[in-house]
Formats: structure tokens, sequence, C-alpha cells
């Protein structure tokens, strides 16, 4: 271990300690100043999660499994089979190329496709803001022209189409059981349009199927729609929590994510929806307003995956992820701009047209670069000076990985010094214990971790001594 300024060789312990144990995967917090975050917790982290919680990880990395071309903002499958948006047309996979289901004449980045099966699941309906509802069958294209026309946003609920655009306040249903319906007039089985307004005159930003009820967006508000025809429709009051992206409106197993102006909400369905972002709020402050639309989230079950605009960015630029157990959220490397969960299997696509499957060690074959910046630490007792801070940091590091440990005096500002370097060239997992010793007047030091390839920290085993005391 090299020596610097602060630090000295490991002594004997002296008659006066106290030990504590600090696990480090509780995430990002940026919600207030570092020093009165938890310990656990960090203040600036990059590609680890809490996977394996308490453990920190390296998070796990991804392959490339299909290519097209330009910005993808869609991927699923109908029928087994692998289908993609982007800013020319909708396209699916046919061999190791794609076929066009319909295609432009030009590219428009604000060409942003949404899908949905509906009812038996044997026929694909799409949508782009302008396109006319198409009906797709996996071979023939069909043009439902009574159906809403320039529709942004589709959803199912109660066996019926739910549709809705950017420039009216008109919801329209289909038929009960029939997709292709837009016409009937039977009060239980026909098909209607509902106005939703609100004294701002905002326009739908978008609809999802719910807990047994539709949910309209706006940009401030949530409109909810219970029953399930005409003669018992009803839709309550406005909620004052709105949605600035349709893309980001993410169903899970037991709640509904989306991206609000103020940032990302937690809805149960009985309940008020509850804002999860505080931890990452400067990444939302920076959002981009005028282009909020092309943010975009996703889940794989354990996460939920969230790509922002950023800054003076026009697409998504950064990529967090939300821990749906532990409640944390994380940093990633890459930048998605769509996502699909295909069974098991997690896949997400990007701004040049490439779909990445979620697995294995490295990023396409490069390993990951990670790190983790943690809160200032102390051992609580700030009068105390001239301590001597002994640390063991407990990790296993993966062959052809690295750990890097960095301290620094203070609150924040100061300069990094290294104090521990190890890459396992063994061919083998090592696991480690290392020692850091830092003897400083001041009260409060910090941490840095990090390198590449698959690291575990599990813990770290704070000692403090006080001479004099």
């Amino acid at each position: 271990m090299k020596g610097v300024d602060g630090l000295r060789p490991w002594v004997e312990s002296p008659s006066k300690s106290k030990q504590a144990i600090v696990t480090i995967a509780d995430g990002l917090n940026q919600s207030t100043e570092s020093i009165e975050i938890k310990d656990s917790q960090a203040t600036s982290l990059l590609n680890v999660d809490s996977f394996i919680y308490p453990t920190l990880q390296t998070r796990e990395g991804y392959s490339l499994f299909r290519t097209h071309s330009g910005y993808t903002n869609r991927i699923f499958k109908f029928l087994g089979v692998w289908y993609c948006g982007n800013s020319r047309g909708l396209y699916k996979a046919a061999g190791t190329g794609w076929t066009a289901v319909y295609e432009y004449n030009d590219t428009n980045v604000n060409r942003l496709w949404d899908a949905a099966m509906f009812f038996n699941g044997d026929k694909l309906y799409f949508i782009d803001g302008s396109l006319q509802l198409r009906q797709y069958d996996g071979s023939t294209l069909t043009t439902l022209s009574a159906a809403r026309p320039n529709s942004s946003f589709i959803a199912t609920y109660s066996n019926r189409f739910f549709m809705a655009g950017t420039n009216d306040n008109l919801l329209w249903y289909s038929g009960l059981r029939d997709a292709a319906d837009w016409t009937s007039t039977n009060k239980y089985t026909g098909t209607g349009k509902i106005t939703v307004e609100t004294q701002d005159g905002e326009k739908p930003s978008g609809l999802v199927g719910f807990n047994n009820h539709v949910i309209l967006f706006k940009k401030y508000t949530m409109h909810k729609l219970f029953g399930e025809d005409s003669t018992n429709f009803s839709m309550t009051q406005p909620f004052g929590v709105g949605c600035i992206a349709d893309r980001t409106i993410v169903p899970t197993r037991e709640s509904l994510y989306w991206l609000g102006p103020d940032g990302f909400y937690d809805y149960m369905g009985g309940s008020a929806p509850v804002r999860i972002s505080d931890p990452i709020k400067r990444y939302i402050e920076d959002i981009n307003p005028a282009y909020a639309q092309h943010c975009v989230a996703g889940t794989d079950g354990r996460f939920v995956y969230l790509s922002l605009v950023t800054g003076t960015a026009t697409l998504p630029n950064v990529t967090l992820k939300y821990d749906l157990v532990q409640r944390s959220w994380w940093v990633e490397s890459y930048v998605a701009t769509a996502y699909h969960l295909d069974g098991q299997e997690f896949y997400f696509a990007t701004a040049d047209g490439r779909i990445m499957r979620m697995g294995g060690a490295t990023d396409n074959g490069t390993a990951i670069d990670w790190h983790i910046e943690l809160k200032p630490m102390s051992f609580g007792d700030e009068t105390a000076h001239k301590a001597i801070h002994r640390l063991r940091i407990v990790a296993d590091i993966d062959p052809g990985a690295s750990l890097n440990v960095d301290y620094a005096p203070g609150t924040e500002g100061g300069e990094w010094s290294n104090v521990f370097t190890q890459a396992n060239g063994s061919g083998q997992i090592r696991s480690l214990r290392v020692p850091v010793i830092v003897r400083t007047p001041d009260v409060w030091y910090r941490l840095k971790l990090y390198g590449t390839g698959r690291v575990k920290v599990h813990r770290i085993i704070k000692e403090v001594s006080r001479r004099g005391s």
C-alpha cells in the first residue's frame, strides 16, 4: 500500500476505540447536504448497483443483439417476432435484417411510435402521432379510418381500446372486444368519446390502463376513468400530478411509474402518487423541457430504468435506474432510447439503431468502468481531533478486474490521494480485506472506490481511536 501525506502504516490498536460496520449499497442521494445522508449512500457513482444488497456490485453488462439504423424509440415482440420503430418507420425482423411494416420517405426524430396488442393478441395496432391507426396481423396491413385521427397514445382497458392525442381533449374508446369498431352506438358494447377539459387548457400527454381504470395524463394533472361502458363511465376530479413523457409510463406488478414535470412518481392505484426522485434531483432539475417527450423508461422486474434528456441535449443522454426492492437510485454509463422485457431477457435500444441484450460481465466486450464516492465520514464525535481512522474494505475481485481506493480530507473539495490499488490477474476470484489508515486532524474524510470489471464490496469496517481521550 502506498504511503501519502495523512496516511501511515497500521499500528497497534490504542486502548480506547470504537468500531462500526457500514454497507454502501443504498445508492445515490442528492436530496440534501452530503454530510446529512446515510453512511450507506453515495454522492457520486457509476455502473454499480444493489442487486445483491447489502453488497455493492459492478452492474451487469450487455451485448449486441441486433442492429438497424436511426434513432430507435420503440422495441417489442409480436407473435414471437421482433419489431422496432425509428425516426423513419416501423420495421419487422427478417433473418438478420429488417423489413418495413410502414415507412416514410423522410426521417423525423419526433416520430415516436406507440403500439399495442388487443384482446386475443393476434393483431398489432400502431400509431405515431400523425399516422391513422393501423392494424397488422403479421402480413396484412389495414388502415382503420374510423378511429381517432392524429392519435399519439393508445391503451387497452376493459376489453376496449382507448386513444388520445396532443391536439384536442377527446378520449376515444372502441367497441367492446373489437378494436376495429369506432362507430357503433350501442350503449353497452358501442363506441364513444369523452371530453377531458382542464382550466389551464393543457392537452393530453399520456394514456395508460392500470389497476381497473384508465389514466389520461396532461402535463400537470392526471384524470382517472372508471367503468365499463357509456352507462357507468365516471371520470374523477383531476389530481395535481402530471406527465411530461408518455414513454416513461411503466406499469409493474404493484405500481405505475412515470416522469412528471417535477420528478419521477410511484402510484399504487389506491392512494396519491408519491415522488421518488428526490435522491436524483440534480438530474431532474437539468431535464431539457423542450425535448422532455424523448425521455423513456422500462423495467426488468427488479429495476426501473429511466433515460433523461438533460442540459442542451435533444435526445436521451443519461440513464438511471431505480431499485424496486431497496428503493435506491443508480447511474449507468450507457444511454438507452427504448426498453423491452421479453420473459427473463431485458433489452434496450440506442440512438444509433442498435438493440442490446442485458447480461454478462462486459459492455459488449469492453470491461466496465465503475466508481462510487462515499459521503463524508466521521465517527459521530465532531469535537474529536487527532483521530486515527482504521478502515477495512471487504471485497471480492473477479479475474481481470481491479479495485482502487482514494482518500480526501474534509467534507468537500481537496485532492484525492490513492491509498490502495489491486488488480486481479490470478485467474480466480480474490477475496480481500483492504486496510486503509487515515491519521488526520480533520473530523471528516471521504473515500472513493473505483476500478474496472466485476467487483463486489461487501462492507467497510470502521474503527476510530482518539489519543488522549
